[in-house]
Parts: structure tokens; C-alpha cells; sequence
């Protein structure tokens, strides 16, 4: 598993907030675990929004599938959906196309270095 891709989204659309430490953090991340960064994809919108109104999340999951990415890396759960449900169907998602995701604020992958699920 060394292909990656960062999805990072922050909930303001105007200059208050930035995704450039979320970008930042888990480029680090990646560089430290071998991981070769495919694409970048960056969002502002409202945490409000369904998922399905999400353009950039919808385009980078797109590309993951597509293009064989084998880890998403998000900066945290909460960016992955706005509320159990969405978040659950990303996952899903995610399991269903054999794509890993590390969660870094909670630590966590679907899938450990050797490809099995990790059991939590």
C-alpha cells in the first residue's frame, strides 16, 4: 500500500479557515510511512452539507477508485460526513472498494500494513 491521496476540508468558505495544516500534517504523515501522495483534494464548505453536495469529496473518491489509490488520509472522522450515517456510508464505501483510511486525529485505519482489517 504506498499510493495516497489527502482529502482535507475545512467548514468556512471564506479566509478564516485554512486546509493548509491539515495538508501539512498529513503530508507528513505520508512521507514518514512511505506513502507516495497521487492528488491532493482541499474543500471549503459547510459541515452542514450532505455528502452528496460535497463536490470535492465525491471527486477524490471518484479518483481513488479509479485510479487504484490504496490509502485516503483525512485529518479526522468528522471530515468524512456530517453526521453517523454519512460517515458510515463513507467508510463502507471505502471497504467495499478495498480503499484504506487513516484517520489521524483518532488513529485509525479500516486496514493495517498487511492489508487485514483491523479489528478495533
Amino acid at each position: 500500500m504506498n499510493n495516497a491521496v489527502i482529502y482535507a476540508r475545512v467548514s468556512s468558505t471564506g479566509d478564516r479557515q485554512s486546509t493548509e495544516r491539515q495538508v501539512l500534517d498529513l503530508t507528513d504523515y505520508a512521507t514518514k510511512n512511505g506513502l507516495t501522495i497521487q492528488q491532493v483534494y482541499e474543500e471549503h464548505i459547510s459541515g452542514t452539507k450532505r455528502n452528496s453536495e460535497r463536490a470535492v469529496l465525491n471527486d477524490c473518491l471518484a479518483y481513488c477508485k479509479d485510479n487504484g489509490t490504496d490509502v485516503l488520509l483525512v485529518s479526522e472522522l468528522s471530515r468524512l460526513g456530517r453526521n453517523v450515517d454519512e460517515v458510515l456510508s463513507s467508510i463502507r464505501w471505502a471497504k467495499e472498494n478495498r480503499l484504506n483510511i487513516y484517520l489521524q486525529k483518532e488513529s485509525l485505519t479500516i486496514y493495517d500494513r498487511e492489508g487485514r482489517e483491523n479489528p478495533y
